[in-house]
């Protein structure tokens, strides 16, 4: 039996034996249906590599703990495969398989995927000089005239149209017949 002769650990756990290697790097892209119902495409994304391997270790208790616990750590880890180094991988899901024949060997995959990590930066608010305000507002003017305005409008409710008559149907009849509530008009 032949085996990859790479990176023999998933992250900081020594593993044994990596059996195999599946690779994944795919593309997203768009798809926005038109009238006709073609589909348009208008954007392509690189979406986050993925590395499944297949392992085994004699050990197989203390391996998979060790695994169980590195996932949940949820640490970035690099690993370098004989095809591609892989940056900045978690372990997001890890399986183990065990046998009658085999019940002390730790045989499993741990599918493996790229995190995109991004960090973020506060921008200064021209008009005050602050930079930090959360999303509920800072209790500034502004704010304040903001509240004003939209406070108005939360108990006003459906207001009563005026009905929807042409000048000449109100020449020609004058006096119109009071609407009928049981139609859905307003009684008078």
């Amino acid at each position: 039996m032949s085996v990859i002769l790479y990176s023999p650990a998933i992250g900081p756990v020594e593993v044994e034996v990596i059996l195999k290697e599946s690779h994944s790097s795919a593309l997203g892209i768009t798809e926005l249906p038109i009238e006709t119902g073609a589909k348009i495409t208008d954007h392509a994304y690189v979406e986050p590599k993925k590395l499944e391997l297949e392992f085994a270790d004699c050990d197989a208790a203390d391996t998979y703990m060790e695994l169980v616990r590195f996932q949940e750590k949820r640490e970035p880890f690099d690993i370098l495969t004989g095809l591609f180094k892989y940056e900045s991988m978690l372990i997001k899901d890890l399986r183990a398989e065990r046998e009658q024949t085999t019940s002390r060997i730790l045989k499993g995959s741990a599918l493996l995927q790229e995190v995109i990590l991004v960090s973020t930066a506060k921008s200064q608010d021209r008009d005050y000089g602050g930079g930090s305000e959360d999303a509920q507002g800072s209790g500034k003017p502004k704010d304040q005239e903001t509240k004003d305005r939209t406070d108005g409008t939360k108990d006003r409710g459906d207001q009563p149209t005026k009905p929807n008559t042409s000048i000449l149907k109100r020449h020609l009849n004058p006096n119109p017949a009071p609407p009928d509530p049981a139609l859905g008009g307003a009684p008078t």
